[in-house]
């Protein structure tokens, strides 16, 4: 995005979205591996990304046991290394 360039209320809310899921990934990250925090924001934004995507197609309701079995599968997975 260009700075300064106007924003529609849907790029805010996905910002807000990322920036959020970034905070929680970083703050709940296993602390005994070396963990990089870009990699910990970029992450949160692509799932952020992911889940604005299925709200735009009436998908959310139908997939959200899914994707919380499998990001609660790969923090386990990360946990046990």
């Amino acid at each position: 995005m260009v700075p300064g360039a106007s924003r529609t209320p849907r790029e805010q809310v996905q910002m807000i979205t990322s920036t959020i899921f970034g905070i929680i990934l970083s703050v709940f990250a296993p602390s005994d591996t070396a963990v990089d925090p870009a990699s910990l924001m970029f992450k949160g934004m692509m799932t952020a990304n992911k889940i604005q995507e299925k709200k735009q197609q009436q998908e959310l309701s139908a997939s959200l046991h899914e994707e919380s079995q499998q990001i609660l599968k790969d923090f386990i997975r990360e946990a046990g290394e």
